[in-house]
């Protein structure tokens, strides 16, 4: 019974992970026509399977994709893919619920209960620990999502993964929330990756080991820095980039600071920084180019797409769909953790969850440390929303 449907699909990361690990995909879809695109011009080559359809989640009925799929309800396991992050993302305006996008949540536990899943699997961006709901109080955003899980009948875990522990050459943070059923909690995969020499684990994989992996660049792929930039980042190390001035707050009178946008130099000897969803990648000093963007292809390989994947549309769509992926490789390590719990309990408990499981101490810690800092900086911090920097920092830490 290792079936799927996936929504929010995507150029289909998270698909390609669970695939690897022994699930099956049956339907596929996404509003966006350049990521439907590149499915089905994956499935033309034979890497994708199922059913795929461009369509808005809020317009799907569970009752249409059982009937497309020749499916009754309860036939299908997971339900997997989260609703798109920009919400909750730091990087954003962090509108969580007051954003349309941020309501599409709703209509994810809908479908979920319409098929009646065994499990979920929402992949989401840090952000979502410490997002403030309708209240203003961090951390009442995911506390909602899981009251709706809650009383739909689903249990849920919520993990936050550096893709780098799992063999991902890059330094991408991401939630994790699993919806189970009580008595049916399936395990998260240990990491087999560290930045140190921890015993019994490789070493991070890093940018160059990445991209030597891949075929090398077309005259078309390289993207050269001009103008101020240019002479901005001539002296830049790697590793580090041209600052964005810092904004005074209460208790930091020197202010938060961060590094302006597509203005970063990479160190080839670690893993990336996170891969974005758009243009203004980092840039790497390369042997044979000099100082050049990361193309499409490069950034697809710190993901850990196959090198055969195609993806549609112009490079910023490409940009995009890279960016906005689950990376396959810690998609498949989570499909091989839950898979594994399949074939151990071959069905679920029938009965309903009596209280919500705490959330791991780690990520409390990290909501209560932003209920602090609200309290003391929140007008400054509110105002700049880009510079929010030091809760980021406990996430990761």
């Amino acid at each position: 019974m290792s079936t799927f449907v996936s929504v929010f699909s995507g150029a289909g990361g998270l698909d390609i992970g669970l695939k690897r690990a022994g699930w099956d995909c049956l339907y596929a879809t996404d509003f966006d026509k350049h990521a439907v695109e590149t499915l089905n011009l994956n499935a033309a080559a034979g890497r994708v399977d199922g059913i795929i359809r461009q369509a808005d989640i809020r317009d799907l009925t569970g009752d249409q994709m059982l009937s497309d799929m020749g499916k009754r309800r309860g036939d299908i396991a997971l339900l997997a893919g989260g609703p798109p992050c920009q919400s909750w993302s730091s990087a954003g305006h962090q509108l969580g619920f007051n954003d349309p996008r941020g309501r599409l949540f709703e209509d994810y536990l809908r479908v979920a209960k319409e098929l009646d899943v065994r499990w979920l699997v929402f992949e989401n961006v840090r952000g979502l620990i410490t997002a403030r709901g309708s209240d203003g109080v961090p951390g009442t955003a995911l506390a909602a999502i899981r009251q709706a899980l809650f009383s739909a009948g689903w249990q849920t875990r919520v993990e936050l993964f550096n893709a780098a522990n799992y063999g991902v050459p890059q330094r991408r943070v991401r939630v994790v929330l699993i919806g189970y059923r009580t008595g049916d909690e399936p395990p998260v995969p240990d990491a087999s990756h560290s930045e140190g020499s921890e015993p019994g684990k490789s070493s991070w994989v890093s940018i160059a080991e990445a991209l030597a992996a891949i075929a090398p660049l077309g005259v078309d792929e390289i993207i050269r820095p001009s103008g101020k930039l240019a002479l901005e980042l001539e002296t830049i190390p790697a590793g580090s980039g041209v600052k964005s001035p810092g904004k005074r707050e209460t208790t930091r009178p020197g202010g938060h600071w961060g590094y302006k946008q597509g203005a970063f130099v990479a160190d080839l000897k670690r893993p990336a920084r996170t891969v974005t969803a758009n243009a203004q990648q980092d840039w790497i000093r390369d042997p044979l180019h000099g100082l050049r963007r990361l193309s499409p292809r490069e950034c697809a390989a710190l993901q850990t797409f196959p090198a055969d994947w195609v993806f549609a549309g112009k490079r910023v769509d490409q940009y995009r769909q890279i960016g906005n992926a689950v990376p396959p490789l810690l998609a498949e390590r989570i499909g091989v953790a839950l898979r594994g719990h399949v074939h151990r309990q071959a069905s679920a408990p029938s009965f309903a969850p009596v209280f919500i499981a705490p959330l791991p101490d780690r990520l409390q810690a990290a909501i209560d440390y932003t209920t602090r800092e609200h309290r003391r900086n929140g007008a400054s911090r509110m105002a700049a929303p880009s510079l929010r920097k030091t809760s980021r920092q406990q996430l990761a830490g």
